[in-house]
This record gives structure tokens, sequence and C-alpha cells, in this order.
């Protein structure tokens, strides 16, 4: 498999990943405004953050406008600059599966194709100004769908593992910046009643990230901060916590790297030392001392291992072949 195929199938599946969160996101958000009284700095300027989109928003809009609902969902929606915004992140995604024609399934090109379609036609804009939380749902549904359409007609080799293994990666950085977004809201004692605002928070935190109800078929009501922290970071059986996704690109990473080869062993090695810390990690201690910093540096060892990722499979450069040996006459 050439290094360019594999990246594009790496990035092809971080790319669906981002416009997935990205819609999520909006749509969490847009219902919690609407039902929960929020200081103005926790409305829809988190989503920026989150995104990473809050420097280049700022310098385009200027920061009064990080409060304006309608401006924030416009840029994260439209946006043909935005890496993060559900266009932008979508037509990235196309633009890979384009140049792997002959490796992504047809059923898989006419999913993305269908749902790239639809986004520039007249009636997802419609959608979006009259019915802006079914337009999110949709985008989701449309994720959901190329997702299961990948795992039932690739052939798990390969080009799929490399697709999985961009998948689980972005999918952790998200869980962990997602938390690390409102780990303010995560500390407080596990045997006193929520305060409603903590509570409407941590609720939105379940739910951008599918969690809402497998939390509580797991913990029977238990909702504290501490309990969403473990659960999204350590919960094995769930697919969006950092400890699951870790796990499934370590497996993807085991699959892709050649046997007793030196290739790959930096990202597996550092993938490794991830998995482990976060498996190992005692949240509640964390969340009563340090969990931002324990947040910030599973995202920054996330970005990381990506980008040894890259260098190893993607950009290596051939060594240099030997000099001739040169031979008296």
């Amino acid at each position: 498999m050439i290094s360019r195929v594999a990246e594009s199938c790496y990035w092809l599946m971080r790319y669906m990943e981002r416009c997935d969160t990205t819609a999520r996101l909006l749509r969490v958000q847009a219902g919690m405004v609407l039902d929960t009284v929020l200081p103005d700095h926790r409305r829809w300027r988190p989503l920026l953050v989150v995104t990473g989109e809050r420097p280049a928003f700022e310098t385009a809009y200027g920061k009064e406008a990080m409060g304006d609902g309608e401006r924030v969902q416009e840029h994260l929606t439209w946006s043909d600059l935005d890496q993060a915004s559900i266009f932008s992140s979508l037509r990235a995604a196309r633009e890979n599966a384009r140049t792997t024609r002959e490796t992504i399934s047809l059923e898989m090109w006419n999913s993305l194709n269908h749902f790239w379609i639809w986004l520039r036609e007249d009636e997802a804009r419609e959608m979006f100004a009259t019915d802006r939380l079914d337009f999110y749902e949709r985008v989701s549904d449309h994720c959901s769908v190329f997702n299961g359409i990948l795992y039932k007609t690739m052939l798990h080799e390969e080009p799929f593992d490399f697709m999985r293994l961009g998948l689980h990666l972005e999918r952790a950085g998200h869980t962990a910046r997602i938390l690390d977004l409102h780990h303010h809201a995560l500390h407080g004692r596990t045997d006193v009643p929520a305060e409603t605002l903590a509570a409407a928070e941590w609720i939105s935190i379940l739910r951008t990230r599918y969690a809402y109800e497998p939390f509580f078929k797991k913990r029977k009501g238990s909702l504290t901060g501490p309990a969403v922290a473990k659960f999204l970071l350590q919960e094995p059986s769930f697919p969006s916590s950092v400890a699951y996704t870790l796990t499934r690109a370590q497996a993807a990473l085991d699959r892709i790297r050649p046997p007793r080869s030196a290739i790959g062993r930096r990202s597996a090695d550092l993938l490794h030392k991830l998995r482990t810390g976060v498996v190992g990690l005692n949240v509640d201690r964390a969340v009563e001392t340090d969990i931002h910093d324990v947040l910030t540096h599973i995202v920054d060892a996330t970005a990381e291992v990506s980008q040894t990722i890259g260098e190893e499979y993607f950009y290596a450069s051939l060594p240099e072949p030997p000099e001739p040996e040169v031979v008296e006459v």
C-alpha cells in the first residue's frame, strides 16, 4: 500500500468524524441554550474553543461576535476556510475519498457523494434556516450511515485499518477536548445533589458524545462530575471513551506495523504509553486535583501520536543509497 493512499484513508475518516462531532456539538449546544439560562461565556464561545477555531473566528469577526449564536453556527457549519466546519470537513473527506476511489467501496463513495450533493443544495440551506436542530441531526445521520457502510463493504485489510486508526485517534482527541472544556463542572462531591447548571453541563457532555443513555445504563442514576469523567475516559465498552478509542487505535496500528520491523516503533510506543496512562488513571483523584492538566496531556499526546504516525508512515523518506565503491584500476 503506497503512502499516499494510506494517508488519504487515514484522513478520510478523521474528517468524517470531525464533521459528525461539529454537528453534534452544535446540536447539543443549541438545545442547551434554549433550555438553560447560561452565563454569556458558556453559550457559544466553548464551541469555538473545542474546535480550535477561536483565534481565527476572533480575528475575522471580533471578540464580541463569540457571543453571537447565529454567527458562530453559520461559521462552524458553512465556512469554507474553517477546517472544523461541517462544510470544510465534508469537502476534505470527499476529496480524500475521490483520490482513493480504487480502494474504497462503491457504496462508500455513493453515500459520501450523496451527502456532499445534499449539503450543497438549497434543501440543506433551507433546513438550516428553518429547522436547525433537524439539520444537525441529518448531518450526523449521514455520518453514521457512512460508518456503517464502511464496516459492511470494505475488506478489513490495511486500508480499513488506516481508516479506523484515523477515526479512533480523532474521536479520542475530541472526547478529551470536550471534557477539558467543561473541566470546571466536573469538580464536586459525589454525595450531594448536583447544582442545576453543573448537571446541565454534565448532560450536555454526555449527549455530545452520544453517551447519555449508555451512561445511565451503566451508572444507574449517579449523575456526578467524577462519574461522567470516569465514564468518558475509561469505560471499556463505550465506543467514544478515550480508553476504548485508544485501545482500538492500538489494535489497528499493530495490524499495520510490519512484523519485526523498526518502522512504526515510535508511534506504537507513544500510543501504548498514552493508552496505559488513561486506563490506569485514578479519575476521582484527578477530578479533585488536576483534571485539566490530565486532559490537556491526553489531547497533546494524541496529537503527538498522530504527528509521529505521519512521519513514520506517510512522509518518511527512503534511506540514501550507499556511495558506489570506487575500484582503482
